[in-house]
This record gives structure tokens, sequence and C-alpha cells, in this order.
């Protein structure tokens, strides 16, 4: 239960497969899969026996309460990797990879000794049970169960020939549905899907939890944080005006997905104590005692806040300098043991230390560093994802 979670969670991992059976020969592959007994909730009636195994694309909870009598669709697919792979479909490689129906179809044939055991109908759109055939996988770092591999008989050493069969257990988060291009709030530089999901996970938000984005822009962050905790309450805060990031469209971006919309999605600074007691209202519960927020998650300005006259600092410096504020006024922004997960970016040649607080900013702040990762955007930026955790 906790790796499927896991899994539907992170926008890294495509899909979690359970290894049914591996094969020399489609044949065999058919007949350890029949002895492996993991497929028995579709060579039977769906009924107690099946509620112990993997069940595809849905949670077992999502199963309770169908008929018992009812039998269970499926599809299979094929997927050749490495060598075996087609030429002409590399191009493909990743969310749209196909493999030959030709080749499908003659390897379910070979295999029919399975299939025609199974109970239930075909369902090529939305069946209970995907099975994939893999061929082209390195195996040999695998620790398989003798009866996955069919027994004795079967020579790992070439399991790179292996053919191999797995039903699809859960997929990773699907950040396609909240792409740039496919949001009706547009800006200049929004954050990508893939580091909004990274930077919540690293942050660890929680159902329920509290999330704050002091440089919101278009949301991108509290998206990715709804899709992964519905139950979040979050609020975001965004200098420009609504000609430059227009926050209706913003709601509508949640909304036209089923998502939670943020508490609040406020136009300030959040550099100014009275926009972060607005943000701290927005998600006030009766007896919190002025808890904060559980993570602060926030992608800020890259060389536009840092240049301007009046602000000398970098934004997350300035950041951990008004979490100090709000902490001594006893009003925190930060909860204890919450986090603060932000970029920052650095030129090839500057020092990364001058954008990132000090030692004395982070004691004032009761903030403990604890990592920073690098990611390479061009020859001569990059930026780091550093994270803290509140401590005091």
């Amino acid at each position: 239960r906790e790796l499927i979670k896991t899994v539907q969670r992170c926008s890294l991992i495509r899909s979690l497969f359970e290894i049914v059976a591996i094969g020399d020969t489609y044949p065999d592959l058919a007949n350890n899969a029949l002895q492996s007994g993991r497929l028995q909730d579709l060579t039977a009636c769906v009924g107690k026996q099946a509620s112990s195994s993997s069940d595809g694309e849905e949670t077992r909870e999502d199963k309770q309460g169908q008929d018992d009598t009812k039998m269970r669709s499926w599809r299979v697919r094929l997927r050749q990797y490495g060598e075996l792979a087609r030429e002409d479909k590399q191009g493909q490689y990743g969310k749209k990879m196909r493999s030959p129906m030709k080749l499908e179809r003659e390897a379910i044939y070979q295999m029919k000794d399975l299939f025609i055991e199974f109970k239930g109908p075909v369902d090529l759109e939305n069946a209970d049970v995907s099975l994939y055939l893999f061929e082209g996988l390195d195996l040999s770092n695998l620790n398989l169960s003798e009866e996955t591999k069919g027994g004795d008989n079967q020579n790992v050493s070439s399991a790179n020939s292996k053919k191999v069969l797995a039903r699809l257990v859960t997929r990773g988060a699907n950040t396609s549905i909240i792409a740039p291009k496919t949001r009706i709030c547009i800006t200049n530089t929004p954050l990508c899907p893939l580091a909004a999901f990274t930077m919540c996970n690293v942050a660890r938000i929680q159902p329920n939890h509290k999330i704050f984005d002091p440089f919101a822009g278009s949301c991108a962050i509290l998206l990715a944080a709804a899709m992964i905790e519905p139950t979040v309450k979050s609020v975001g805060v965004e200098i420009a005006h609504n000609g430059q990031v227009n926050r209706e469209d913003i709601l509508r971006d949640f909304i036209s997905r089923n998502l939670t919309v943020p508490s609040s999605i406020i136009r300030g600074d959040s550099m100014s104590e009275g926009v972060r007691s607005e943000a701290r209202a927005a998600v006030a519960i009766e007896g919190d005692d002025n808890e904060g927020f559980d993570a602060i998650i926030t992608d800020p300005p890259y060389g536009i806040r840092e240049k301007t006259g009046f602000c000398v600092d970098s934004p997350l410096v300035n950041l951990a300098k008004c979490i100090a504020q709000d902490r001594e006024k006893g009003d925190r922004l930060l909860k204890l043991g919450g986090r603060l997960v932000a970029f920052v970016p650095n030129q090839a040649g500057d020092d990364i230390c001058v954008d990132m607080p000090s030692e004395d900013d982070l004691r004032e702040a009761g903030l403990e560093f604890v990592q920073m990762l690098e990611q390479p955007l061009n020859d001569s930026l990059s930026r780091w994802l550093v994270e803290y955790k509140c401590v005091l």
C-alpha cells in the first residue's frame, strides 16, 4: 500500500509493475504464469481469492463492493527495449511508445494456453487488469523467486533475452495535465510540472498540510500539491497585477481539473508583514495556536527582485529573514518541523552562498540546512534545489 502511494505521487516514475513470470519463449512464459498462481483473479470469478492478489490499475478499495460473480476484464500490450526495439519506433519511446501490432498479436497467440483460461472479457480501453509483455529488459540484477523464474531450469545469466509477463499495479503522477501549454493562466516563465512535483515531495507534504508559496506566479507548485494531496490548504502570493498573472485564470486551472482550489491567491509582496498575516489568516484553524505553515515551497524570481534598488538581498535570504521576524513576534510563518524548499539560481563562476541564507540568518529563523541538489539549465546557468527544516 505504501509503495503504491509513493509511486502515485512521484513524477519521475511512470508505472509500477508486478512481475508474474519469466520465460525463454512465449509458450514457456504462458506455462510459468499458470504455475505461478498470480493470475487466479483472471482465471476464476472475482471473489475472496482474488482480493488477496495485485489488482492492476485500481486499488483493492476500488474493487470492494463489486459483485463477487463479476469476471474481470483484461488487456495485453507488448513492449520491446534495447536491441529488440525497432529503430523506426525509437522516436516514440516514453509515454507514447508502441510496439508493432503484428508482433503483439504473434506473442499473444503463442501464449494462448494462458489466455484461454481467462474468464473475463477483453477491454482495450478500460480493463480491470492490464498485462504487459516485455522483451529486451536486463534482469540480471533482480532477485527473483524460483516460481517467477519458472524453476531451476531458467538461466537468468541470459536475462536480457528473457520474455517477461507483468501486470500493471499503478501509475506515477500524470504531470502532463498541468503542463504550461494546457493551462488557462499563461506566464512567461512557468515552473515545469516535474520540478513542481519534486519540490512538493522534497517538502514531504501530507494530508491536510498547509502550504505557502510566497512567489506563486501561475501556481504550478500549488497545482502539484493539490494533485498529490487533495486535502492540502494552500496560499499563494504574487506581486504581479492581473494583467500579467490573472488570478481568475489560476482558479479556473484548478476548477477545470477538479483540484482543490487555494484558500487564497493574494496580490502583494510576500516580504510585507501584512501580506504574510493575510496568508496565515486564509488557512487559520481555530485552536491551531499560530502554528504556521507546514511547508513553504517556492521558485523565487530569477534576476528580477534581486536587481531592484530597494532589495539588496536575494529572495531566499529575504524570506529567511521574514521567517525570523514572524517567529520573534510569536506569529510563525513556518511550523516547527516544517520544511522550506526553494530553487536558487546560479550563474557559472558566481558564489551561490551569496544568494543563500547565512548561518546567522538560519539561526535567527530557527532553520537547519538539510540538502541542496543541482539542476543544470544550460552551459552557464544552474538552479539548486535547497531544503531547510524548522528546528526552533
